[in-house]
């Protein structure tokens, strides 16, 4: 029958059977959809961005891309309602997107001007006419209009912010701020002095000068900065590129699909060119942009009811004075009745307190108290001194300090109460020795201290600690050190310590005498540069070889014969030594080597030294 029909009549059939299957196809093939931020308005947007929705349907036919230019107003409600797949804003936008609603990053757009000029970082740049000669830092943009994209925008807005925030600058010090949600705008506004001062992303500038829309030659940049590589003009710190982000509800597969193809994109396919940029790389560290919102406090970093506070007080500010002002007068009337009624009560408690706690203070010390009188006699004294003195307290009272004293130390003790009593001093200390009832000598730190708070000084307050243990076992100390210098002084060999970097810590005498050099000259200097620097046949002796320094690394004793070590002088000595490692607990802290003269003899040696 379809012979039957005439040609024209087959054509038109064809066709249209054509045009159903092919509806019927794109019926059933994925629509994904790809939110991109008009930064310079929906058309400027769909102009760009087109090229890349139809690079993803030739290269991923399974599914339908379509761009969605989006307002930045629009953005959230688009993304909470699950009306776009993927998103394109800038990274501030970003973080706040995958902070409240779990958007993840794919990639990270690489921006390009030119064949040279190919950045993954962008920053915001403030400019003004170059005629106003007014306006040259930072600092003169204090009441002057200025002009910016969207409170949201990060290079047209946010990034400024930061720096003028650190020169002490905030919006309301503006004369006005005009948010033109276009950068092209705020550029035009600058330009037909609406605005004296402009704030935009970077990059802005040069493509409106090739688009033949601006003579960048009449702007002045305010703040400008310069970093490597980087070829616009800019007046704040980089941050990364806009990413490629997927939201929750997307394919995994879908999002790995797309992101193979756009890593893939030619840098001289239409995408690219339309987009003007040079591609995608895997998506960039973010933290920049979460630190720098979070330093202002933006979403999602703001303080919602910090923000409320502040509108209620600025709008019904009155109300809240008053409601102060009556609080405060409330409050004050309180707090009188309270101290007018409980003043004497607590004052009265306060006292009997603090004198309970004085007296058990004195008591209960674990050192020995007593007043004194300016003569010398003790007039009250705790439980502790009377231990001390082995007396007890009735014996004590009314006794001179001087009385209970040796006799070779009373004029130290007369010299103190002189100048106490002269006030030439508040308070001495001294070491002195007490006569116990038995007989025997104590050794004591006498403290004595007038009382300020008594303008006559009638008495003098005297802490008593009884030292007798620690002054045997300093005694006894010495006496061992003595006997050790003693030993290490007649000793024949030669005995060295060095420490963990293997320094002299102690020489004796037969060492140094060996050695060449004074005691004084060894000390504080490194063992191996100064007498083993060298081997037999003359040649540097690296430290890591040195078996007698080695002990600091694996903590074993170590015995060497015939070793070669050098004199002030250059001349070699042969020696026998045991080096032994200084422990404490596991910790190897130093060494000791004990070393002397090798009989046997040997051949004249070549000469080394040490500087």
């Amino acid at each position: 029958m379809f012979k039957l029909l005439n040609n024209p009549t087959r054509q038109f059939i064809s066709i249209l059977i054509l045009w159903f299957a092919t509806t019927l196809a794109l019926a059933d093939t994925p629509l994904v959809k790809i939110g991109v931020l008009a930064k310079r308005g929906p058309e400027k947007s769909l102009e760009r961005w087109n090229a890349t929705a139809e690079y993803l349907n030739d290269t991923l036919p399974a599914y339908r891309f379509k761009i969605i230019p989006m307002a930045f107003d629009d953005i959230q409600i688009l993304v909470k309602n699950q009306m776009v797949d993927f998103v394109i804003v800038n990274p501030g936008i970003y973080v706040n997107l995958s902070v409240k609603y779990g958007v993840r990053r794919v990639l990270t757009l690489i921006n390009k001007l030119s064949h040279e000029s190919q950045v993954s970082n962008f920053g915001s740049v403030i400019f003004t006419l170059r005629e106003r000669s007014s306006i040259q830092n930072l600092g003169d943009l204090r009441d002057q209009r200025v002009a910016a994209v969207h409170s949201t925008s990060l290079g047209g807005w946010i990034m400024a912010r930061r720096e003028l925030r650190v020169e002490a600058i905030e919006k309301w010090d503006f004369a006005s701020l005009l948010f033109l949600n276009t950068h092209d705008a705020v550029v035009n506004a600058v330009l037909r002095r609406e605005a004296e001062v402009g704030i935009v992303r970077t990059d802005t500038l040069e493509r409106m000068t090739q688009e033949g829309k601006l003579n960048q030659a009449e702007l002045r940049i305010i703040a400008p900065k310069s970093y490597e590589d980087f070829p616009y003009a800019v007046s704040t710190p980089l941050y990364p590129e806009w990413p490629f982000s997927q939201l929750p509800h997307t394919s995994q597969m879908i999002a790995r699909e797309v992101a193979v193809a756009l890593l893939e994109l030619p840098p001289d396919h239409a995408a690219a060119r339309d987009a003007r940029i040079h591609g995608w790389t895997i998506p960039e560290n973010y933290q920049t942009v979460h630190d720098l919102l979070a330093l202002l406090e933006m979403p999602p970093y703001d303080k919602n009811l910090k923000d409320e506070l502040y509108k209620s007080i600025t709008e019904i500010w009155y109300w809240y004075l008053l409601i102060l002002v009556i609080l405060l007068v409330l409050g004050i009337l309180f707090m009188r009745l309270i101290r007018l009624n409980r003043s004497l009560t607590a004052h009265k408690k306060s006292l009997e307190e603090s004198e309970q706690a004085q007296i058990v203070t004195f008591e209960q010390a674990p050192v020995g108290l007593a007043h004194i009188s300016l003569n010398g006699n003790i007039v009250r004294l705790n439980h502790r001194l009377s231990e001390i003195v082995a007396l007890s307290p009735k014996q004590i009272i009314d006794i001179n300090l001087k009385d209970l004293l040796f006799s070779d130390d009373i004029p130290i003790c007369t010299s103190a109460f002189d100048k106490l009593r002269n006030r030439e001093m508040g308070s001495v200390s001294s070491q002195l020795r007490l006569v116990c009832a038995n007989g025997a000598t104590k050794w004591i730190q006498l403290s004595l201290s007038t009382t300020p708070k008594h303008r006559n000084n009638d008495y003098l307050i005297a802490v008593i600690d009884d030292i007798d243990h620690y002054k045997t076992i300093e005694e006894e100390s010495l006496h061992i050190r003595q006997q050790k210098e003693l030993i290490l002084d007649i000793a024949d060999d030669g005995i060295i310590g060095i420490d963990s970097h293997a320094n002299h810590t102690f020489v004796n005498p037969a060492a140094a005498d060996m050695l060449g050099y004074t005691i004084d000259e060894l000390l504080d200097r490194n063992s191996h540069t100064v007498w083993h620097h060298s081997r037999e046949d003359g040649s540097d002796y690296p430290i890591s070889e040195c078996p007698i320094t080695r002990v600091l690394q694996h903590g074993k004793k170590h015995r060497g014969e015939h070793e070669t070590i050098w004199r002030k002088d250059g001349k070699s000595i042969q020696v026998d030594y045991v080096s032994t490692p200084i422990k404490d607990g596991e910790r190897i802290i130093g060494a000791v080597v004990i070393f002397h003269r090798n009989t046997i003899s040997i051949p004249d040696k070549p000469t080394a030294s040490v500087t």
